[in-house]
């Protein structure tokens, strides 16, 4: 079995761990991990057996597979002070939005790989999208399609499709739950209902319409069904179909802005 470096305990890399030892992807006796905040790896090792790492030096040299979990803008500074460490013998696996493989590959000799999950993630659902350089071999390709197989469902795709579909996945979350939390306060505003039970009857609903789009595979069909024609349901839907398109058209130009921006960034880092 290969032995398992994460590099970063917070929100994300923390949930992984969790996951990938809940669902047995890797066992935890694999798993080393490493994090600027001890407090967070500590709590991390203690509630899933995982080892700590006395550094990221020491992680990665003890790991075959090095998870790197850290923020964007600290990719680059991390893949330098592990500099002739990361050889060709092992495998990166960066879920750091937005530093290319390429950025990774000019510091490192490692093959490389990009993932970006999702928090979704955390009961088992959703979707992490997988990218691989041209250096991974099919024993990377298995290992991480089945890693993040056993926690989502992975979805392959070309590089420079990330940032686009994260807007659909990683980030549809917050997306979503914003505007469902907006449907329920216009029910408020009528003074009729308290937030608590709007936000109560939407949030059922929601999870609900989830259960019913896994047996027609449609969101058409699912329209279909309930705004029957002349009805009520279909008055509603005229209004979402004029007014919401140049908002979801407005947010990814806003989103795929700010990626370019935080690119630069890193583009403008020293190599």
């Amino acid at each position: 079995m290969a032995r398992i470096g994460v590099i970063g305990t917070g929100s994300m890399g923390g949930m992984l761990i969790r996951k990938f030892v809940e669902t047995g992807a890797f066992p935890a006796g694999d798993i080393v991990a490493r994090s600027r905040s001890p407090e967070k790896a500590r709590a991390v090792a203690a509630a899933t057996g995982i080892e700590i790492a006395g550094s990221n030096l020491d992680l990665a040299v003890a790991s075959d597979v090095i998870f790197i979990c850290v923020e964007p803008l600290e990719v680059k500074p991390l893949l330098k002070e592990l500099k002739g460490v990361l050889t060709a013998d092992k495998l990166v696996v960066s879920i750091a939005a937005d530093v290319m493989i390429s950025d990774i590959s000019a510091l490192c000799d490692a093959r490389v790989a990009r993932v970006i999950p999702s928090v979704t993630s955390e009961c088992s659902k959703g979707v992490s999208l997988v990218a691989f350089g041209d250096n991974s071999t099919e024993a990377d390709r298995s290992l991480v399609l089945s890693a993040f197989g056993s926690i989502s469902r992975p979805f392959e795709t070309e590089e420079k499709n990330l940032e686009l579909l994260a807007d659909l996945t990683s980030c549809a979350p917050a997306f979503i739950s914003s505007m469902m939390h907006e449907f329920a306060l216009s029910a408020v505003r009528r003074e009729r209902i308290s937030p608590e039970h709007a936000e109560l009857l939407v949030m059922e609903t929601l999870a609900g319409t989830a259960e019913l789009l896994k047996t027609v595979n449609s969101f058409e069909e699912v329209v279909t069904r309930v705004a029957t024609k002349g009805g009520i349901t279909e008055e509603g839907v005229k209004v979402i179909r004029k007014v919401v398109p140049s908002m979801y058209d407005d947010l990814l130009e806003v989103t795929l802005a700010k990626h370019s921006l935080v690119k630069e960034r890193i583009g403008d880092q020293a190599s």
